[in-house]
């Protein structure tokens, strides 16, 4: 019975625990999102050829 306590109290420490890495993902993603918006088109359009570029380049 000690065991099945113990398992049920490591279950909820790790979903505390993933919840908090959740939400710091939603937020990391939305943070980036929002600067991303701020750029200029011209930029995004250079950032996203060259980025194809790149993977192709370091897989070398």
């Amino acid at each position: 019975m000690l065991t099945r306590d113990l398992c049920i109290n490591m279950n909820n420490h790790q979903n505390a625990i993933f919840h908090q890495l959740d939400n710091f993902m939603k937020h990391s993603h939305s943070f980036a999102m929002t600067i991303f918006h701020k750029i200029t088109k011209s930029a995004k359009l250079v950032i996203l050829l060259i980025i194809p570029t790149d993977a192709k380049v370091s897989t070398r």
